[in-house]
């Protein structure tokens, strides 16, 4: 009973704090942090559980960063998101502890500079399908696309696109299996074969 109770007293310090809708009905664990709430427009049911931290800043000259999350999102424990250029996350996406994405990169081109000081660059957004499952300590780079439906394995780190239906794992990631629409078969995916 106490536990509950606590449990929303947290979920409206945190929804006041961030100006969360209560409508919106979102569930906060401890430790949250949000930096640049401005920039976040939030879904409905989204679960922050314990040590979740967004950091949505503009560090890009002349782009207005944006993170959209969907609605039922489930972060788990020391996700990390960091925006400031686009991030879509998409409607029941769930992450496992220790999630890391990024849409910025440290400039490093200039020798003569150190590489903190120099301009925070971009390959563009990144956007999170529908339905998709992101791995234990997986991490997602910028410009990168993920599509519907994906499981994204433990520790794969994600530095090209992806399409609806697939299992990626490894460093860099490569799709390990894909969702035969005709058969109706999870199959081996065969990058020589056209699928």
């Amino acid at each position: 009973m106490i536990k509950r109770i606590l449990n929303k007293l947290r979920n409206l310090y945190y929804s006041h704090k961030y100006n969360i809708p209560i409508k919106n009905k979102c569930y906060f664990g401890h430790r949250i942090s949000i930096c640049g709430n401005k920039y976040i427009i939030y879904g409905n049911n989204i679960l922050f559980s314990d040590d979740t931290e967004l950091s949505v800043i503009p560090a890009i000259n002349g782009v207005c960063p944006q993170l959209f999350i969907g609605d039922n999102v489930h972060f788990g424990r020391m996700n990390r998101i960091g925006c400031a250029n686009k991030i879509i996350i998409g409607n029941n996406v769930l992450f496992a502890p220790h999630v890391h994405i990024s849409d910025r990169d440290h400039g490093f081109k200039n020798i003569n500079c150190p590489i903190s000081q120099q301009k925070i660059t971009s390959k563009g957004p990144v956007i999170i399908g529908d339905e998709t499952w992101l791995g234990f300590n997986c991490q997602i780079m910028s410009g990168v696309t993920i599509g519907k439906h994906c499981v994204i394995a433990a520790g794969t780190i994600v530095v090209k696109n992806v399409p609806d239906y697939c299992v990626v794992g490894g460093n860099p990631g490569r799709i390990l299996k894909k969702y035969n629409l005709i058969t109706k078969k999870w199959e081996k995916y065969d990058e020589n074969k056209c699928n």
